[in-house]
């Protein structure tokens, strides 16, 4: 999971420049005119030998993203071409040597993550990732949620093959534990985005009768929810009181303690939520970086940004953002410059890498960082691809707001100088 995945950089690193951003499609020299299709290649690696900005590989193939799946189907055996349609680089399979759609052996594996492709988009076990990283749900969310409410011995711990009780399942299957960790908030407006919540494990419901439910009277039945039924009152009290049955499971695997309380989601039944054709977004987009998942205060490939940008801002799974490390705020040695001047220069952002969104909500998303020339930080900023040395986003931190600090303090004596200048050169 830690080699590189995608070939997204130009040879001399991650510098694009302004004139490669106004381009549509932008053909790499010596770019092969055809390629046999290997074993473990991706439709993005592919594209990777064609284009210095392979995230635009659907209009490489020709592919309407809102149709999804490329007409084309391509598996390991095929030999492709490039050629130019009206002038744009199009790549499409040699049908006259292929011969169709070649005969492979299958082995056992997990089904690839390639929206209707014989080889996947991307290289990268989503659903995998959505079972092993954290993840963000709003308040609404967890309130619909079932939890774990007790274990056969009323502790308040579980693990691996312990017995445990859960209310609010409605169907049989296997959940996904998850533990609500702490709230998540816009690093900008400090606005609630959610609760961060972290998989625990996975549970499996139990089969098991519940007679109650058939002996039930006229008087109950017209009483009571269809899965409630009465029971003699623990205090003592000649009222009965209306219960359900507690879902009995087992625990099938924990990643860690699971305890009382923890929600439990309906694993998916299939992958279809996690077929993913990666794209740039439809407009502008500046995200910043809420949290960095595994505890850490850097990241690198493979690891999952929480952006504070969702679906109300255009995020959706697939869509690509390049990752900017800052520009600084520094003061100018240069002796000759005009006193008029401010005596301070920002550095333009540097594109250090690249993520996809790969689960939104409203507000928020996951990305998974797909490459990287550097490690990331919650400082680092988002934004659409391509516009590596671009001055944007350079907004003053909090340090550079807050007058009590010194380097405003600084700023503002040079402000203030600089004001002065002006007057007298008028």
């Amino acid at each position: 999971m830690k080699k590189s995945i995608i070939t997204l950089l130009c040879a001399a690193g991650m510098i694009i420049s302004n004139s490669a951003i106004a381009e549509n499609l932008r053909v790499r020299p010596g770019a092969p005119s055809r390629y046999t299709v290997k074993q473990g290649d991706t439709l993005w690696s592919i594209s990777g030998k064609y284009l210095y900005r392979p995230w635009k590989w659907h209009a490489l193939w020709g592919a309407n993203r809102s149709k999804i799946r490329n007409p084309h189907l391509i598996y390991p055996g095929q030999t492709l071409v490039l050629s130019y349609v009206n002038g744009k680089p199009r790549l499409g399979v040699d049908r006259s040597r292929s011969g169709g759609i070649p005969t492979i052996k299958l082995s056992p594996r997990v089904r690839d993550l390639g929206s209707g492709y014989g080889i996947p988009s991307i290289n990268v076990d989503f659903y995998r990732m959505f079972m092993k990283t954290p993840q963000f749900m709003s308040a609404e969310e967890l309130t619909s949620l079932p939890r774990l409410v007790s274990s056969t011995d009323n502790r308040l711990y579980f693990s691996d093959g312990d017995r445990v009780y859960a209310d609010g399942i409605d169907e049989p299957g296997t959940y996904m534990i998850l533990r609500a960790v702490r709230e998540l908030k816009d690093p900008r407006t400090k606005a609630s985005l959610g609760m961060l919540m972290e998989f625990a494990g996975e549970a499996s419901t139990l089969s098991t009768p519940n007679s109650a439910l058939s002996h039930r009277s006229a008087e109950a039945q017209a009483a009571l929810h269809d899965d409630e039924y009465f029971v003699k009152n623990p205090n003592g009290s000649r009222k009965p009181v209306a219960v359900r049955t507690a879902q009995p499971m087992m625990i099938t695997g924990a990643l860690s303690e699971i305890r009382k309380g923890d929600y439990l989601v309906k694993r998916p039944s299939n992958y279809a939520n996690f077929h993913f054709m990666p794209h740039e977004t439809e407009g502008r987009i500046d995200a910043d970086i809420v949290d960095i998942m595994d505890g850490v205060a850097e990241s690198g490939t493979m690891q999952t940004l929480i952006l504070n940008k969702g679906l109300a801002n255009g995020l959706e799974p697939g869509s690509v953002l390049g990752i900017y490390r800052r520009g600084k705020l520094v003061q100018s040695d240069w002796e000759n410059r005009d006193l008029s001047k401010s005596p301070y220069v920002v550095t333009p952002n540097q594109e250090i890498g690249l993520a996809m969104v790969y689960r939104a909500n409203q507000n928020v998303s996951s990305a998974i960082i797909i490459e990287s020339i550097a490690n990331i930080s919650r400082d680092d900023l988002l934004s659409n691809p391509g516009q590596d040395l671009d001055t944007f986003g350079n907004e003053p931190n909090e340090a550079l707001k807050d007058p009590t600090q010194e380097p405003v303090n600084r700023w503002t004596r040079s402000l203030k100088q600089y004001q002065q200048n002006r007057e007298q050169s008028k």
